[in-house]
């Protein structure tokens, strides 16, 4: 094991095996024998264990240094140098309406569970009236659950007074905790703040905002306008999915140089004050123009083949699931990355000719390409799944 200009560099297990084995050799002569069932063969094992075992632990402490490589714990630690944390975990809630045919007081354990016996529980104790009311519920584990229109309607807390429960609506999904994927990715957005170069630190100040889901810039430096992009000569394009107006204005109207174009639909107006030596003050009034991203639901179609005659595909599942999948403003997306999401549903089935359409008559297999500032979702009524 040594440290270079490479960084680490472990001996794998053969390697310490063999050193050992000639070291041995060359203490009590060639003709020793080293088998693994004599005595002298298992201490030459059990030795390689521990200094396999010892490596291993060092290079993990040695990648607990590198933001790209941490994990767990490590990666926490590291985030809080830039004064930030792990995304935690937040629950679904759903709004369910509930009948009753008498006033009655649901108290904080008033539970109802759902077609695949997820337990939900009402958000805020109250009393409700006879009649139909809406409540709002949440689910007893935190993460993405996900619920169906019309599939929440078993009461477990029994009261006489409650006849039918339902969610008219799909439940709006929580999320799961932040993983290490995804927090090295936020964290090399963040550290963008204390970049000189306008693009990173304008994108990740707004990434930073709450409710801001994704930024991107486009820059025109030049002089000539770019018929590409429909931008202007010395202009940005920035787009913004989430986030207040007003803080997105802001952050955009003190970050860019003077005389820098924007372009956009949504107008914003930030104001600036300035103190006169006198102590007077004179207002500024600085016009920013950004982008909300266009959604566009995509179509997908594909064939399922069961393994076995017995098989039962679950095609609801599989459609749960590429829909929870999210994507990136300007985010292409490779049809055949999608087939593990698919078949993280099971192997039970063979799933063949996927594709993708932006409109439901052109379809790809290869690569579904989005414009400038346009976001791909994946929504269950646009897939078609057809069992051959």
């Amino acid at each position: 094991m040594i440290i270079d200009k490479d960084g680490l560099q472990l001996d794998s297990f053969s390697e310490i095996f063999d050193s050992f084995t000639e070291q041995f050799k060359a203490i009590y002569g060639e003709d020793i024998n080293l088998d693994q069932d004599t005595p002298d063969g298992q201490q030459i094992g059990i030795y390689t264990n521990m200094i396999y075992d010892l490596q291993t632990q060092i290079a993990r402490l040695y990648n607990a240094l590198d933001p790209d490589l941490a994990e767990g714990h490590e990666l926490d630690k590291i985030l809080k140098l830039i004064a930030s944390v792990r995304l935690p975990a937040t629950k679904s809630t759903v709004d369910l309406e509930i009948t009753a045919n008498k006033s009655v007081y649901l108290d904080e354990n008033y539970t109802v569970r759902d077609d695949n016996k997820i337990e939900w529980i009402i958000s805020t104790p109250q009393s409700i009236s006879s009649g139909t009311t809406t409540v709002s519920f949440e689910a007893k584990e935190w993460g993405s659950i996900s619920a169906m229109p019309n599939s929440i309607t078993t009461p477990v807390t029994i009261l006489t007074e409650i006849d039918t429960v339902n969610n008219p609506n799909p439940a709006v999904e929580g999320r799961d905790e932040e993983s290490d994927v995804a927090l090295r990715k936020r964290r090399n957005q963040l550290i963008g703040y204390r970049a000189t170069s306008l693009i990173s630190s304008i994108v990740g100040k707004i990434l930073n905002l709450e409710s801001v889901n994704d930024c991107i810039l486009y820059e025109n430096k030049t002089s000539l306008y770019d018929t590409e992009r429909e931008l202007p000569a010395h202009s940005i394009w920035i787009i913004v999915d989430g986030g207040d107006i007003d803080k997105i204005a802001e952050i955009i109207a003190t970050d860019k140089t003077i005389g820098c174009g924007l372009k956009g639909l949504v107008e914003a107006t930030h104001t600036e004050t300035f103190i006169r030596g006198d102590g007077t003050e004179r207002i500024f009034y600085h016009e920013v123009r950004f982008d909300r991203p266009m959604e566009t639901e995509i179509f997908i179609k594909l064939n399922v083949k069961k393994r076995h005659p017995s098989d039962v595909i679950d095609v609801y599942s599989i459609k749960r699931k590429l829909a929870e999948l999210n994507f990136n403003i300007a985010q292409n997306i490779t049809v055949t990355e999608l087939y593990s999401t698919i078949y993280s549903v099971g192997s039970n089935f063979i799933a063949s000719d996927l594709e993708l359409s932006l409109d439901d008559d052109v379809y790809v297999d290869d690569l579904l390409v989005s414009n400038y500032d346009e976001r791909l979702i994946i929504v269950g009524d646009n897939i078609t799944i057809t069992e051959i």
